[in-house]
């Protein structure tokens, strides 16, 4: 591919960024990890400021998929931490593009479904009000918002709400797999919850749908198109890998471990539906949760 085709991906090391990585490479991109944090070639750092923009010069494409880590107790430096790594380094990033002499195409910006809120009842798309109540929430408002620069100053902007990727070497899953697979998993909190999903190599392809698919732009729900009850979720797995799932886990359980990150997290109970993407024409290899959780766990 020539220079245009060459794509800069933050947050390249981790659970999503190296599979897109290692997968947009298949198709033939050059892929430059641009590190966050980094001030020198090839980074950026939301703490100094600093941002090396002839690197960004010329790019076809820019992923931003870099973040603190969600998955922690929720101290109020954690938070502090969380919040600015998402709105400052995307805003630094954001204004960076939009004062390059050669912009991208695109820039796609990671996001979450908690843009629109904690408990909602009814089946989330795009078009769905969005909320600010709630720190999650209040991140993911501030997180897009920080994308503006970009949009304003003509890149086609994409905003990848994402949801629980299902990887068996990473996230969410990783870390049930051990208590599911000793017949000690089960339902949390009452497991009424709606919870939404996806497996890695259909979040891999469709954020390349979305870089290459001039129309998409916007919020993106980066979810299956079939949504579970969190009972639900632990009766495919258990069943999936052929092991009881019955156990209880109380909602004051959960918040004693955790805290505030899993009553808002795991207790959440948000059912998204990938409307752009389905009338965009995208096609889910995974769209039931039972054939995705055995693609992500090998059986």
């Amino acid at each position: 591919m020539t220079a245009r085709r060459r794509i800069i991906l933050t947050g390249a090391t981790g659970l999503i960024g190296s599979e897109l990585s290692r997968r947009l490479c298949e198709l033939g991109y050059e892929v430059i990890p641009f590190r966050s944090r980094h001030d020198g070639h090839g980074g950026f750092n939301h703490l100094t400021g600093f941002i090396d923009r002839e690197t960004l010069e010329g790019a076809y494409a820019v992923i931003h998929l870099a973040g603190e880590s969600i998955a922690q107790r929720w101290t109020e430096a954690a938070k502090d931490r969380i919040m600015a790594s998402r709105r400052d380094g995307t805003r630094l990033l954001s204004e960076a593009l939009a004062g390059l002499k050669h912009k991208p195409e695109v820039f796609i910006s990671m996001s979450g479904i908690n843009r629109y809120g904690l408990h909602r009842k009814e089946i989330l798309d795009e078009a769905s009000a969005v909320s600010a109540e709630g720190f999650l929430p209040e991140v993911t408002d501030a997180w897009e918002n920080a994308t503006l620069a970009a949009s304003e100053g003509g890149i086609r902007t994409v905003l990848l709400r994402t949801s629980l990727v299902l990887s068996a070497t990473g996230g969410g899953l990783k870390k049930m797999l051990p208590a599911f697979r000793l017949g000690l998993g089960g339902p949390i909190g009452g497991g009424h919850q709606h919870m939404s999903w996806i497996g890695l190599p259909d979040l891999v392809e469709l954020i390349h749908w979305a870089m290459e698919t001039p129309a998409i732009g916007g919020p993106l729900n980066a979810v299956a198109p079939q949504p579970v009850t969190q009972a639900g979720f632990a009766r495919t797995l258990g069943s999936v890998l052929h092991r009881p799932s019955f156990l209880p886990m109380p909602a004051w359980v959960l918040s004693l471990l955790f805290g505030q990150m899993g009553r808002e997290t795991i207790l959440g109970d948000l059912a998204a539906r990938p409307t752009v993407a389905l009338d965009g024409g995208f096609r889910f290899a995974q769209p039931d949760l039972a054939s995705a959780l055995r693609q992500a766990i090998g059986e």
